[in-house]
């Protein structure tokens, strides 16, 4: 290896990573982007779900007035309204994770990975428990549709 290779190699590495780690400003931009993208995008699941809940609702009272399967369409309610709530869960998880990562990007080398490692599990984490909840709201509504 000649002299100005040996020289210029650690600079050449050392600019590398620190194109990797951001600024604080930058992260903090990026962090409030991701926030304020994580919120609308949770606003609107939550909508979706509220809407999702107020036709399950006016459908079980419906069968109800009209003397129709009112248990079938109990078990449907059920099934439609936990989806909802399964979607927003999903949401609100991914926001947290993309928010997470953001502020991951203000790391490097090891902490780094570290910090997008645990975004990861909490993430999974979330979407493990919304899973479940899935399944036992669909075990539910096989309960009452018999």
């Amino acid at each position: 290896m000649n002299k100005f290779t040996r020289v210029a190699l650690p600079f050449a590495i050392a600019l590398a990573l620190s194109a990797c780690q951001e600024n604080p400003a930058e992260t903090q931009e990026d962090v409030a982007e991701a926030r304020a993208e994580a919120a609308e995008d949770l606003g609107e699941a939550r909508s979706d779900a509220a809407d999702v809940t107020a036709e399950a609702n006016q459908d079980v009272n419906e069968a109800w007035a009209e003397g129709d399967d009112v248990a079938g369409a109990q078990a449907e309610a059920t099934e439609d309204t936990a989806e909802a709530r399964h979607e927003v869960a999903v949401t609100r998880a991914k926001g947290a994770l993309d928010v997470a990562q953001q502020r991951c990007d203000a790391l490097s080398g090891q902490d780094r990975d570290a910090c997008d490692a645990a975004a990861k599990a909490e993430y999974e984490a979330a979407i493990a428990v919304a899973d479940a909840e899935l399944k036992a709201a669909e075990r539910t509504a096989d309960a009452i549709d018999g």
